[in-house]
């Protein structure tokens, strides 16, 4: 009797029990025909239920895609419960290229790591994923792979605890003059809420270049310059934050 681990199958993961890859790809066809796994893409499948919906959720599907695949991005605060809004589609980092693909009305979609900082593997979810303070660092660089400035604010509401030494951990790894500028602008609306230290914010200014830079670039219109952060960011950002942003 084949044995597996996950409610997700990878050949790489029960081949090993077979004595050929004919042996292993009549399994998987008899498994198709029995209507007891899915297919998700070539060598990759899902077991299913008694109603035929998968046993696996879309977080277990997408760590599986590639062996180094996490969830990263708003996909990323979407399994931690942060957010309001769930999208169709997963962003996956990996360093492995695989095509975009859609599975049951979801688009799995792979992003370059920028670096391999504050990923962790979640046993019990069977989930690769970002730290959420590597998630949130992540977020800041790219706003679009969060769904826009309003999702990134909604979710730092929902987000109980960060942990400032983790936060500055995945600055260093970009070593991002302007990722500094711009965590350091947002993060301090919620120093208190985080209990973020004065020491935080001098080691983010202790990076920062004469260069003004724009925080967004034409989602809010109006602009006004902030000198303490050296960024030209929307007029109405701020009072979005302090009204429960």
């Amino acid at each position: 009797m084949v044995k597996w681990i996950s409610f997700v199958i990878t050949k790489k993961d029960i081949r090993p029990q077979f004595s050929s890859d004919i042996q292993y790809e009549n399994w998987i066809a008899g498994q198709l025909r029995a209507k007891r796994i899915m297919k998700v893409r070539k060598g990759l499948y899902v077991l299913v239920d008694a109603t035929g919906e998968p046993m696996a959720t879309k977080f277990e599907i997408a760590s599986k895609i590639t062996d180094d695949a996490f969830l990263c991005y708003h996909s990323a605060l979407e399994f931690y419960g942060v957010v309001n809004q769930v999208f169709n589609t997963m962003m996956m980092g990996s360093n492995l290229r695989f095509n975009s693909f859609t599975f049951l009305n979801v688009d799995y979609i792979r992003k370059q790591p920028n670096n391999d900082y504050g990923i962790v593997y979640i046993k019990q979810a069977g989930v690769r994923v970002t730290t959420l303070e590597r998630t949130v660092i992540d977020c800041i660089n790219n706003i679009d792979s969060c769904g826009g400035i309003d999702e990134l604010l909604d979710a730092l509401v929902h987000i109980r605890i960060l942990d400032e030494k983790e936060l500055l951990g995945a600055l260093y790894a970009y070593n991002c003059i302007f990722l500094y500028q711009k965590a350091g602008y947002i993060l301090q609306h919620y120093q208190e809420k985080f209990d973020l230290s004065d020491a935080f914010f001098a080691e983010c200014k202790r990076h920062l270049a004469k260069q003004v830079k724009y925080f967004l670039k034409d989602e809010y219109g109006k602009v006004e310059y902030n000198s303490e952060w050296r960024l030209m960011a929307p007029k109405n950002l701020i009072s979005r934050i302090e009204g429960g942003y």
